[in-house]
């Protein structure tokens, strides 16, 4: 069985809140968890069904990751769900609107689908 090797937290090691606020969320892949967190709790199976191209191992790292800067919190359901769910917490929450003013700023450039995008019908309501 592989063991996963712990790997160094990046830093821009900059004081800015710019490059803080990227050392938080600024890892391939965080903001999408985000968006996909942002309609509300999510299994890891659903969440990586929703996030396709995504590693499992890379989907694992990131939410920890995010767990760790105190933005999603993993939490047991009770039966007879018996499952976990990753949530947003309430400084989670708070990235709402930087994702719905990337959402505007990048609408413009989307053009038609590629042949090669996944597309999703709750990526267009979950910001914006």
């Amino acid at each position: 069985m592989a063991m996963l090797i712990p790997m160094p937290r990046r830093s821009y090691d900059q004081y800015c809140a710019v490059a803080r606020a990227l050392d938080a969320v600024g890892e391939r892949w965080s903001l999408l968890i985000v968006r996909e967190l942002l309609g509300g709790p999510r299994r890891y199976t659903d969440l990586h069904a929703d996030l396709p191209g995504v590693s499992t191992d890379i989907l694992a790292a990131r939410l920890k990751q995010l767990e760790g800067e105190g933005l999603v919190e993993r939490r047991r359901l009770e039966r007879p769900a018996n499952a976990s769910v990753y949530e947003l917490t309430a400084r989670g929450q708070e990235l709402r609107p930087v994702l719905e003013a990337l959402a505007v700023w990048g609408g413009p450039d989307l053009g038609e689908p590629r042949p090669t995008d996944a597309v999703r019908e709750h990526w267009y309501t979950a910001v914006g």
